[in-house]
């Protein structure tokens, strides 16, 4: 059932938003965006993806404003959508968004709408992961260039940018690539006991697919390496087998790789 209330109960969907076509700079700070294909409405298969994205942050429901009149101009009544939706609810141009402001869908025109959010919210909305997501669109809008030319300019606008490092002297400051290796270092040194390094490899690990990063040469090897380790580790003792990695061995065996690297 959709309900509506007016915007002032509600966070002012205006800052998440330049004009009504695209993200602000400032929401998009610490998210990413990626554009995707859709209809004259948004189908189930996406409605579905939205809902993945809500509960990844915790958000029990949606909420959707119209951006139909004067760019800018907040909307007078507020829809808050239940996480399973009628589409033709949504109907361009509008904005679907999370109480917490966490992620965003963008829907200007049919089309195409965009996609935004913290890691969190693109590992349920995209677990594709945003990088891959552009790609898929950039075919999509080649397929599509004669008969809708407008799709290959948003295309343009979110190029899939790979990034692709091999060794550790490339790799980007502030990248979750960089933590990963961070987190090598810190665990090898005694920093991090065995269950903290798993718990945060494995959460390093989900955030760089979402957020497109990507490695290859003997960075590549280095963390297929350590995913291997890892997944002789159990993190809980309780359910630990026969042959499983304790926390001591798995230190060793960590140490051993970076130091014959």
């Amino acid at each position: 059932m959709v309900k509506y209330s007016t915007g002032e109960s509600h966070p002012d969907w205006a800052v998440l938003l330049e004009g009504v076509s695209r993200f602000s700079v400032a929401w998009l700070q610490d998210k990413q965006v990626a554009p995707v294909p859709v209809g004259r409405y948004l189908d189930p298969g996406f409605t579905r993806r939205i809902a993945s994205g809500c509960r990844a942050v915790d958000a029990s429901y949606m909420l959707c404003a119209s951006l139909k009149g004067r760019a800018g101009e907040s909307a007078a009544k507020v829809a808050e959508f239940p996480l399973v939706f009628d589409p033709q609810k949504a109907l361009p141009p509008c904005l679907i968004y999370t109480p917490n402001l966490q992620g965003a869908i963008l829907f200007p025109e049919k089309g195409y709408a965009l996609i935004g959010g913290t890691p969190r919210f693109l590992r349920g909305a995209l677990n594709e992961g945003a990088a891959e997501a552009r790609a898929r669109f950039a075919r999509y809008a080649r397929s599509l260039a004669k008969q809708h030319p407008r799709l290959s300019a948003i295309a343009a606008e979110y190029p899939s940018r790979y990034r692709a490092w091999s060794l550790r002297t490339e790799v980007e400051h502030g990248s979750t690539t960089e933590r990963q290796l961070e987190l090598l270092a810190g665990f090898t040194n005694g920093e991090l006991t065995a269950p903290e390094f798993a718990q945060e490899w494995w959460k390093a690990q989900r955030e760089s697919k979402a957020h497109g990063e990507r490695i290859r040469g003997k960075l590549k090897e280095l963390f297929d390496e350590t995913f291997m380790i890892l997944e002789d580790y159990s993190i809980d003792p309780e359910f630990r087998e026969p042959g499983d990695l304790s926390d001591t061995e798995l230190q060793v065996a960590v140490r051993t790789l970076l130091n014959g690297e």
